[in-house]
């Protein structure tokens, strides 16, 4: 009777040790599967916000260069009188003007970090998926996941119709970045 208590036992700890462990991956595998789905809406929100910096600061230089044209524009009429068509080319004959261009360079700024950001955090949400890809595809955790029915997770990489071209294509010829007017 002793054999049979120490047996049962002995099983019964085996058979613990191995629920506690499945939970144990069960609970790291549904960690990570939160953590790529919120991270999958950071990188929305990323995205977003990287298009409305963009835009705005963007806009603010138009308004700038605008501005900056109305002013050069009232300047040579209030020095060569309102009548004269040729106002603006007397004007800039006379005076070069020093034009501040630290709206165009804040724009180049915003647009490249911008840019940096959201592929960084696309290459981690990449990484995270490759984390839980591993989980599902590693002994032992492969096993318990697949009894739990887990799957892969979908993620979406933001890219572009130029890219998906050169990927299928193995090519990407075009690095012409500012196209000549051929119809001169």
């Amino acid at each position: 009777m002793n054999g049979k208590i120490v047996a049962a036992v002995a099983v019964g700890a085996v058979v613990l040790v191995i629920l506690v462990f499945a939970v144990s991956i069960s609970n790291s595998e549904v960690r990570l599967r939160n953590l790529i789905t919120a991270k999958q809406k950071d990188n929305s929100s990323e995205y977003d916000n990287l298009w409305k910096k963009i835009a705005q600061v963007a806009e603010v230089t138009s308004e700038q260069k605008n501005a900056l044209i109305e002013i050069f524009v009232q300047h040579a009429k209030a020095r060569t009188g309102e009548g004269s068509d040729k106002a603006v080319v007397r004007w800039i004959q006379e005076s070069v003007p020093n034009v501040d261009t630290s709206a165009f360079k804040n724009l180049q700024n915003v647009i490249t970090a911008s840019r940096d950001g959201f592929t960084m955090r696309q290459k981690e949400l990449l990484d995270l998926k490759r984390e839980h890809d591993n989980m599902l595809g590693v002994f032992p955790s492969s096993i318990v996941l697949s009894v739990l029915g887990r799957q892969p997770i979908d993620v979406v990489i933001v890219t572009s119709t130029r890219t998906d071209n050169a990927f299928k294509s193995g090519k990407d010829d075009d690095v012409e970045l500012f196209k000549k007017n051929t119809g001169r």
